[in-house]
């Protein structure tokens, strides 16, 4: 009987650790196990700079496509890495391929996807976070952190700069008809010239509506005009 007990106590731990480790081989197929923050700066750099590299730096529960469980995630602006934290802690870096590519925060309502898209004139796969997508017309943020590199006193009256990381402006990114989405200024005459097929509808558009597209808002109502073309 004890030896009944023993063996079925054994079957049920090594179940539970099949399941367990099932999520992480969903999320790193290749068994890289990436338990770090910064694929680029150690922790012993990182004491050392100002600044963070997350724009939100807590883990939130997120729906991961092609992982039934949620996860505990949070993005990296300065490595452009999805985060995700287990229950002991650890962080690993999800993978970035197929089926892995979009990542739904429902507590703040943002979506995160994986795609390639086009930024002077590079085409480059990185995730963007999308604000609209209706009707074959698709708007997107980039959320960037950059390294500013600190300085040292070249004398005794000057002071050390410290490195810090630096939020960058957003950037934004529209795709028509399936296309690559492309980076767009906040110049309305730009737009027109991006699309010109649609060139006379958005001068009419932005001449009715008077809209500055220098806030977010009005660029995502700009990407709901064309989409009713």
């Amino acid at each position: 009987m004890k030896k009944s007990l023993n063996t079925l106590l054994v079957v049920l731990f090594a179940t539970f650790n099949i399941n367990a480790q099932g999520v992480l081989d969903r999320i790193d197929p290749t068994n890289s196990g990436a338990l770090y923050r910064n694929s680029t700066l150690n922790k012993n750099n990182l004491d050392k700079i100002q600044g963070s590299q997350y724009f939100v730096e807590e883990f939130k529960l997120a729906e991961v496509s092609g992982v039934k469980q949620n996860l505990m995630v949070c993005y990296n602006a300065y490595t452009d890495q999805v985060e995700i934290e287990n229950e002991n802690k650890e962080v690993f870096s999800l993978t970035k391929k197929n089926p892995y590519q979009t990542i739904f925060i429902s507590s703040i309502q943002k979506k995160i996807k994986l795609i390639n898209y086009k930024s002077d004139n590079n085409e480059i796969n990185g995730y963007l976070v999308e604000l609209f997508n209706e009707n074959e017309v698709s708007l997107y943020r980039k959320d960037k952190v950059n390294l500013e590199k600190g300085k040292e006193p070249k004398n005794s009256y000057e002071s050390s700069v410290p490195s810090r990381m630096v939020k960058a402006n957003g950037e934004y990114y529209l795709g028509l008809n399936g296309e690559l989405p492309i980076q767009i200024s906040k110049n309305k005459k730009q737009i027109q010239e991006l699309f010109p097929e649609k060139k006379e509808e958005l001068s009419a558009f932005f001449k009715k509506n008077e809209y500055s597209l220098k806030d977010e808002m009005s660029l995502i109502k700009t990407a709901k005009f064309l989409s009713s073309l």
